[in-house]
């Protein structure tokens, strides 16, 4: 006989209106300014854009506990080889997350339509789009799920359960109905709240984080315009624990709809998504930073536009580790003006030679770009120590510690804790900052 076991079922979120304390309505001032400041000041970059996409992805994947690398995914993509299917697995879950991030954006963008069901069920597809899951996704579940360690396999010892499966289209329903109307205050409270919603309707068996967090880009494309992708899941990585802890407030709440304390349990998801906004924004300029930096020191090459070599950094942009082989054939120079080329990048330090490990052969690449993603939870946190630093001295010493160090970001490595990094965050308090100064 199975242990009894209570499932939560949440207020509807349709035509709630939550009433935010004065820390609440000022962390989603700064959030707002944060974020038109990003919008405003943000290069047109192909590059960057592609790099945003791919470092959301990554990282949200990393919150549920998926590790992978832009190296390891840009030589998935390259090789176009797997001899660690482990490895593979994982990189293409990540693929996914980036796919489902895109179409998040692009369900958001298209305005004059209600955001449904179908949609939602078309991000979980595409989500698990060439893995081993691809056939499980794309469908509201049927069946009781919970959230607990894998040691718990039954709903009564999870840490939470879910509304019942007879629960979950209707509370979808109201929750899609929430994300389609006009914004009742801020777009940022607005994403936060449903994304809350979502997760603690939790309506998949698996991959209802990630698609929650997608499910915020949804709303911010559908009532802000943000210009470039924002990677809010590197600021959610870096503070997995804190990110977790926001929910239970909510999730445990069982006063009336109507009840002001429904409002201050919701507080903290919402104070939480928009610290991760402004921090995410902070990210995000200094990759707009590391790329432009980039692409300044390939023009100080002198390159022939239609060399080789301008070929290979062009395609480089947006698969910053491959082989040869792969740059050959996708810019449409010959093996032999291919190797020149790359040889002659590396020479003049555009470009780093490496052997990959797994399958042995030679692969180049865009260090810089590799390592503003993959070696990004120092730099993460310095962003957040920034963001939430309490008094002007506290902030002033953090600055002044980037301040001294001289050498520009491309040409240190990231030492623990991102010292080397807040280099580069310098004058990020001020919302208007030049990315491209």
């Amino acid at each position: 006989m199975s242990e009894p076991y209570d499932a939560y079922v949440p207020h509807r979120l349709a035509g709630w209106v939550p009433s935010p304390g004065p820390q609440t309505i000022e962390r989603i001032g700064v959030a707002s300014d944060s974020l038109r400041a990003w919008t405003l000041d943000a290069p047109q970059s192909r590059a960057l854009e592609w790099c945003l996409n791919r470092a959301e992805g990554i990282a949200s994947s990393d919150v549920e506990g998926i590790r992978t690398t832009l190296r390891s995914l840009s030589l998935l993509e390259s090789l176009r080889a797997a001899p660690n299917p482990t490895r593979a697995e994982m990189d293409r879950q990540a693929l996914g997350n980036v796919r489902l991030n895109a179409h998040a954006i692009a369900v958001g963008q298209r305005r004059g339509a209600p955001v449904t069901v179908v949609d939602v069920e078309e991000m979980h597809r595409r989500l698990f789009s060439n893995t081993s899951q691809q056939l499980e996704s794309g469908y509201v579940r049927d069946e009781q799920n919970w959230v607990g360690h894998s040691h718990q396999r039954t709903p009564a010892q999870a840490h939470f359960v879910p509304p019942p499966p007879e629960s979950v289209r209707p509370l979808l329903d109201d929750t899609l109905q929430y994300v389609s109307a006009p914004v009742w205050g801020s777009p940022i409270a607005k994403a936060a709240l449903a994304h809350l919603q979502f997760e603690t309707i939790h309506p998949f068996v698996d991959g209802n984080g990630r698609v929650g967090r997608a499910l915020i880009h949804t709303v911010m494309s559908r009532d802000m315009e943000p210009s470039l992708p924002l990677p809010l899941s590197a600021a959610v990585a870096a503070r997995k624990d804190d990110y977790y802890q926001v929910l239970q407030p909510y999730q445990t709440y069982v006063g009336d709809e109507s009840d002001p304390e429904r409002s201050r349990a919701a507080s903290a998801a919402i104070d939480y998504v928009a610290d991760a906004v402004a921090v995410a924004c902070r990210y995000a300029q200094v990759v707009a930073d590391v790329i432009n930096r980039m692409e300044q020191s390939w023009t100080e090459l002198g390159l022939r536009s239609h060399s080789a070599a301008a070929a290979v950094l062009e395609r480089m942009s947006t698969m910053p580790a491959a082989t040869t082989t792969f740059l050959s054939e996708t810019t449409g120079r010959s093996p032999r003006a291919t190797r020149r080329a790359v040889a002659d990048l590396v020479d003049r330090g555009a470009l780093t030679e490496t052997l990959d490990a797994d399958s042995g052969r030679r692969v180049f690449e865009l260090p810089e770009m590799l390592r503003v993603v993959d070696e990004r939870e120092g730099l993460l946190l310095d962003c957040w120590d920034l963001h939430t630093s309490s008094t002007d001295e506290e902030r002033s010493q953090l600055q002044q510690t980037g301040r001294e160090l001289e050498a520009p970001l491309h040409h240190r490595p990231f030492p623990d804790g991102g010292g080397a990094i807040r280099a580069a965050l310098e004058n990020r308090d001020d919302p208007s900052a030049s990315t491209t100064r």
